[in-house]
C-alpha cells in the first residue's frame, strides 16, 4: 500500500498546539505537521510513552435527571440541564456556584445532583403539609364592616375634568406629560404642584369662556421716588450714576465734591 505524500505520518502535533516542542524555533521551511514529525521521529528526541495529543473518547450523554414533575411545571427546561454538561454553556446551572476547583462537567454533575436532592426533599415536605389537617381561619372583622365609599366620578377620569375641590385632581409622581401653569409653581411635591396648576388652569379657562367674571385690576399706589442728590450730604463712593458738572470739579474727595450736586439753595 502506497502512503500518500499529502498526509503527514504519525507522530506529529496538530496545527494550533500550544505546548512546548524542543528545537522547533531552529527549524524553518516546512509545515507545522512536517516539522513536528521530524522532531518527534528523531532518535535524539526523548520520546514519551504517551501520545503528544490525547485521543478523545466518545462520551455518551446521559438522559435528563428523573423528576416527578414535568419540566413545564418546574419552570425550567430539562433539555438544557443534563448529566454531562458541555463546557461553554453560558446558562444558569442551579447550585453551580457552590462547586469549584473541578472540571466543568464534573462540577455541573455534582451541582445538579445536589439540586435534585433538594427538589426531592421539597416535594416530600409539600406532601407532608398536604396531609396535615388545617383548621378554617376565623374572619377578623365582619363582612361589610368597611363599606366602599361611593365615587362621584368613574375611576380613571382625567384630572382635567374633575372639579377644583376634588381630592383626585392631580397627577402622580413620574407623569411626564405637559401640565399647564405648572412651571411657575416650585418647592412643593409633585401632586400638590399639579393640583394647584390644574386648579389655576381651570380658573383661567372659566374666565376665557365667560363662566366667571374676571377680577378687576387695581393699580397699586407707588411711593414717591427718593432724592438722589441730597443737599446736605454727598453721594457714596463707587456711585456709577450721572453727577451734574462732576467733570469740572477736582481737588476734593468724591463725597465732598457731590454735596448739593444740583446747586440748590439751602
Amino acid at each position: 500500500m502506497v502512503q500518500s505524500t499529502l498526509v503527514t505520518p504519525a507522530p506529529y502535533h496538530l496545527p494550533g498546539y500550544l505546548g512546548y516542542v524542543p528545537q522547533f524555533k531552529f527549524k524553518i521551511g516546512g509545515t507545522y505537521g512536517q516539522t513536528t514529525h521530524s522532531i518527534l521521529d528523531t532518535s535524539d528526541y526523548l520520546q514519551s510513552k504517551q501520545m503528544p495529543y490525547r485521543v478523545i473518547k466518545e462520551v455518551k450523554f446521559q438522559e435528563p435527571l428523573a423528576r416527578s414533575k414535568p419540566a413545564s411545571q418546574e419552570g425550567w427546561s430539562n433539555t438544557k440541564l443534563k448529566g454531562s454538561m458541555v463546557p461553554g454553556y453560558t446558562g444558569y446551572v442551579p447550585k453551580g456556584q457552590h462547586f469549584f476547583g473541578q472540571r466543568y462537567a464534573q462540577a455541573c454533575d455534582n451541582a445538579l445532583k445536589s439540586f435534585e436532592a433538594d427538589l426531592i426533599v421539597k416535594e416530600k415536605s409539600e406532601e407532608t403539609l398536604k396531609m396535615v389537617p388545617r383548621r378554617p381561619l376565623t374572619p377578623v372583622s365582619k363582612a361589610n364592616a368597611y363599606p366602599a365609599k361611593p365615587r362621584d366620578f368613574q375611576y380613571g377620569t382625567s384630572p382635567y375634568r374633575l372639579p377644583n375641590n376634588h381630592d383626585e385632581k392631580y397627577f402622580l409622581s413620574g407623569y411626564t406629560g405637559f401640565v399647564p401653569q405648572a412651571r411657575q409653581l416650585l418647592a412643593k411635591s409633585y401632586p400638590v404642584i399639579t393640583h394647584e396648576a390644574l386648579t389655576l388652569h381651570q380658573d383661567v379657562q372659566d374666565r376665557v369662556r365667560g363662566k366667571v367674571e374676571a377680577p378687576r385690576m387695581t393699580r397699586a399706589k407707588t411711593a414717591p421716588p427718593g432724592a438722589i442728590y441730597a443737599r446736605k450730604s454727598g453721594l457714596i463712593p463707587n456711585y456709577t450714576g450721572h453727577v451734574p458738572s462732576m467733570k469740572f470739579k477736582y481737588g476734593r474727595t468724591y463725597g465732598a465734591t457731590t454735596v448739593n450736586a444740583l446747586n440748590q439753595s439751602i
